[in-house]
């Protein structure tokens, strides 16, 4: 008799089952963070929701496209995410993948309304991959894979362990057919479960030659931007995964090796838009802190680098480690070591700054308590 190595080989495969006490709790706790982030952003003004929306933008792009392996430069994908919110960009940095990758992300979260075609889908691919290469590697782009055996592998060669094989291509457009027609469809009551099972029933799909992890994350955000689109348009659920990527592709894998119950993966996922929602809040906090901050002080006179130093100060907030010093000013702004340190004594006798307590060999600097007080 033969063995179910893989979950598509389940005679009942694709119809998935979970433990919804097991995953009450969990739900419980991320609608209520849905609920409080979806208050805070009727609170924001137009520029403060623009500021938020191209930060978690620009991770998210980041982050998915880290999670794959693949390293963008900020700077280019800063540049993408400018152009697509119709922001003014000083100097054009990006290129062909990080805008297409961000129309994409963009698409996913602002056109929720229409429906989730298989042409749709494979413009989506098609952006992500504007010279037909993965790497070196010459793919199929806007269009499925091809019949060789699509396996995810690790090792070196000639002992590469085999992570997963995906269902073959003979059966491929039925399942995608399947798939659609499912994510179209009303046919799960809570939308935040709906995206954890298309999630995960995409990438056990895996129907490209490559990309299929970033495609299947937009896939996530598209539903629950249907059933959120405020909210998400401040969340980056791909950042949390590449916090925990290991984490991810243990969990991905075990659920491609088991039966059909996806209670553990569900788990997961809800604990991981926990944490996305849990960092939107913050970046929001920032956000209004920064915007009160330039309100308070739209008269003191400050030069370009001062500018740019207590911006980065209250984007990073107390993720900024170490405090401010000369040499990160004056490497940050691009100036001498003497400059940066008149530059600083300047920010404090106007009590932006002040000197954080400790010892140690260079003195540091942090935003002034009076700041955090009246913001």
């Amino acid at each position: 008799m033969q063995t179910n190595q893989w979950v598509w080989q389940h005679s009942d495969w694709p119809v998935f089952y979970y433990d919804a006490k097991t995953l009450l709790a969990d739900i419980g706790v991320v609608s209520r963070l849905i609920g409080g982030l979806e208050t805070i952003s009727r609170t924001l003004n137009d520029d403060e929701r623009i500021d938020a929306q191209e930060q978690m933008l620009a991770d998210d792009a980041m982050e998915t496209a880290a999670i794959e392996g693949e390293a963008l430069r900020r700077s280019s994908v800063r540049a993408s995410v400018r152009k697509r919110l119709g922001l003014p960009v000083e100097i054009d940095d990006s290129d062909a993948r990080t805008d297409g990758l961000v129309s994409m992300l963009l698409d996913a979260r602002d056109k929720h309304q229409q429906p989730l075609l298989e042409e749709r889908l494979l413009g989506w691919h098609a952006a992500m991959f504007p010279s037909g290469y993965s790497g070196l590697h010459k793919i199929r782009i806007g269009r499925y894979r091809g019949k060789e055996e699509m396996q995810i592998v690790s090792g070196p060669f000639g002992k590469e362990t085999v992570h997963y094989v995906a269902p073959p291509q003979k059966g491929l457009s039925k399942e995608m057919d399947q798939f659609l027609q499912w994510v179209n469809s009303n046919n799960e009551p809570d939308p935040i479960l709906k995206a954890g099972i298309a999630h995960l029933w995409f990438i056990m799909i895996h129907p490209f030659d490559d990309g299929n992890g970033r495609v299947g994350r937009a896939v996530t955000d598209y539903l629950l931007a249907g059933a959120y689109p405020a909210t998400m348009q401040l969340v980056s659920f791909s950042k949390h995964i590449s916090m925990d990527r290991k984490g991810y592709y243990q969990v991905l894998e075990t659920a491609g090796k088991k039966d059909l119950d996806i209670t553990n993966w569900l788990k997961w996922f809800l604990q991981t838009l926990e944490a996305a929602m849990h960092e939107s809040q913050w970046v929001v906090e920032r956000v209004v802190m920064k915007a009160n901050f330039w309100q308070q002080h739209n008269k003191t006179p400050l030069n370009t680098r001062q500018h740019k130093a207590i911006n980065r100060l209250l984007d990073a907030g107390e993720r900024f480690e170490g405090g401010m010093t000369t040499r990160k000013y004056a490497g940050m702004t691009k100036c001498s070591k003497v400059t940066a340190s008149r530059d600083l004594s300047n920010l404090v006798e106007k009590d932006i700054l002040q000197k954080r307590p400790g010892k140690g060999r260079s003195t540091s600097y942090e935003l002034s308590s009076i700041i955090s007080s009246n913001t």
